[in-house]
Parts: structure tokens; C-alpha cells; sequence
């Protein structure tokens, strides 16, 4: 059972910074301070229990935004007791937690739905940028059917939002890429093919791209962000000939050195900057 739900029925917070400021001259004044969003993947390990120590690490409750691309458990969905070990963790249903479904967080989706009390693919605006989660298991990385027709819909909103970012799992902008295709063995987790967890030819550069393009050339800044890495590179970033940036950071259990995506976000300039950061030196939870 998959789960479809038009857009216009999709929760989209549409959440803005705002800073109260004291009628009393003699406090100072709040000084907007800079926001930040993670992105983490492929923090399974080779038991459905648990994931891998080195994202257990992190105090996720430093961040304002965090986003996870994709299997991040080894059968997330699997039942009740695999959620809650990664519920406590990511803190799964909150809305400020962004889950990109991977082919290891597919067991179960009226379970992980249910839980997660939100589609397989969803929008969510924060501090002027426009969140897409796209669902890229659910037609073999094919963005298709009702799931395209919500894309399109939200695409038309974004014209007032400073950046749209695109999270998605498989790394659906390297096939039919001249530039990208011949690199997908050493990046992608998945090979090029048909199975469920290879990476698929789809249709992104036919009926998305262009979309980007249009947006990008407008004002708004477009990246597209995946999370199936880490067997054969645990981070990649490549800007198109048109500025769009793709990114993505995967962790690997035999890496000593696993990065996660820091992106900095200047809300009043609208500025936002990304860096890949060793997990090392995010901030830890204290023991």
C-alpha cells in the first residue's frame, strides 16, 4: 500500500523567522544568529537494531533543520521496535526532521507513515526556503504519477522563496548526465540498472530539470541533495553548467572519517553556505 496524497492536501508549513524586539531602551536588542541544517545517510549498520555508533554521536537538537537522506537503518520499517530505536535518535515526527525513504526504510510503509504521521513524500518551507522530500523508491527513482503531479504543483509556489532544495535518496541526477554517468560506479551505492536497489535511468532531466533551470534563472537557488553514498564515496557535490548545485554525503561503516552536510543559513541576506564536516567535529551529545 502506497501512500498518495494531492498536494493541496499535504501539510506545508510555511514557517518565517521573525525577531521580537523589546519596547524597553534599556535591553539590548536579539542579534538574528545564523541557522543551521545537517544532512545524514546511510547510518545503517548490518542489524536491523541498530545504526552506525558514529551517528549516535551527534546532538541532532543543536540543528535547526536535519535531514535524512535514506536508510538509515538496516530495516527501518520493519516493526515497531526498529522506529523507536531510530525515533530516538532523529526524533522522527518532528517536523523539523526531513526523511528521505531509502530501499532499507521500505519494509513497511503503513508502519513508517503511521509513525511517522507524514506521505512518503511531503513539502515543508522554513525560514524562506521551500523543502521537497521526494520519494525515489516509489516508481525505481521514476518521478511519476500523483508524486508528479504534487512536484509541479509545489514547483509553481516557490517564486517567493529564497532556495528550494530537493532531498531525495538515489542520486537520480547522474543517469543521462555525460558528465556524471561515467562516475556512478564510484560514487553511487547502487549500480546503474533495474533492480530495487540499483540506481534506475528516470526521468529527471526530461521533466524536471528544466523546471530547476526556470526556477534557478529567477532568483531562487536550486540544490538537489542525495543520500544513497557510502559504500564507494562518502561525499559528493557538483554544480551544473546552469548553477544547480547537487550534493550528497553517505556514512560507510569501514570509514574512520564519515562527513555529514552543514549548511549555514544567513535568513536575513538570504544567504545560505554548505561545508561536508567530519562527524567528529559536530557537536556531541554530552555524556
Amino acid at each position: 500500500m502506497r501512500v498518495r496524497i494531492h498536494a493541496y492536501s499535504l501539510i506545508l508549513v510555511m514557517a518565517f523567522t521573525s525577531i521580537a524586539i523589546s519596547s524597553c531602551k534599556n535591553k539590548p536588542k536579539f542579534k538574528l544568529r545564523s541557522k543551521k541544517y545537517l544532512h545524514i545517510s546511510h547510518t545503517k549498520s548490518d542489524s536491523i537494531e541498530f545504526i552506525n555508533a558514529s551517528a549516535t554521536t551527534i546532538d541532532y537538537s543543536k540543528y535547526d533543520l536535519l535531514m535524512l537522506g535514506g536508510d538509515m537503518g538496516y530495516s527501518s520499517s520493519e516493526n515497531a521496535t526498529s522506529l523507536n530505536r531510530l525515533n530516538t535518535v532523529f526524533d522522527l515526527d518532528n517536523p523539523n526532521t526531513l526523511w528521505a525513504l531509502g530501499n532499507h526504510d521500505y519494509a513497511n510503509l503503513p508502519l513508517l507513515t503511521d509513525y511517522t504521521q507524514r506521505p512518503t513524500y511531503y513539502a515543508y518551507a522554513k525560514n524562506g526556503i521551500t523543502f521537497v522530500v521526494l520519494d525515489s523508491q516509489d516508481s525505481l527513482c521514476y518521478i511519476t504519477g500523483d508524486q508528479f503531479v504534487f512536484l509541479n504543483e509545489v514547483l509553481d509556489t516557490v517564486k517567493n522563496s529564497s532556495h528550494l532544495v530537493l532531498l531525495h535518496h538515489k542520486l537520480i541526477w547522474m543517469p543521462d548526465n555525460e558528465t556524471l554517468s561515467p562516475r556512478i560506479p564510484s560514487v553511487s551505492n547502487g549500480p546503474l540498472g533495474d533492480c530495487h536497489y540499483c540506481l534506475n535511468p528516470n526521468n529527471f532531466y526530461a521533466d524536471i530539470y528544466p523546471r530547476l533551470v526556470d526556477i534557478q534563472s529567477k532568483g531562487t537557488k536550486v540544490l538537489c541533495i542525495g543520500g544513497d553514498l557510502g559504500f564507494n564515496s562518502t561525499t559528493f557535490s557538483y554544480q551544473t553548467p546552469d548553477g544547480i548545485e547537487f550534493l550528497g554525503s553517505g556514512i560507510s561503516t569501514k570509514n574512520e572519517e564519515n562527513h555529514a552536510i552543514l549548511f549555514h543559513h544567513d535568513v536575513k541576506n538570504q544567504v545560505m553556505t554548505w561545508e561536508f564536516k567530519p562527524i567528529r567535529k559536530l557537536k556531541q551529545v554530552k555524556d
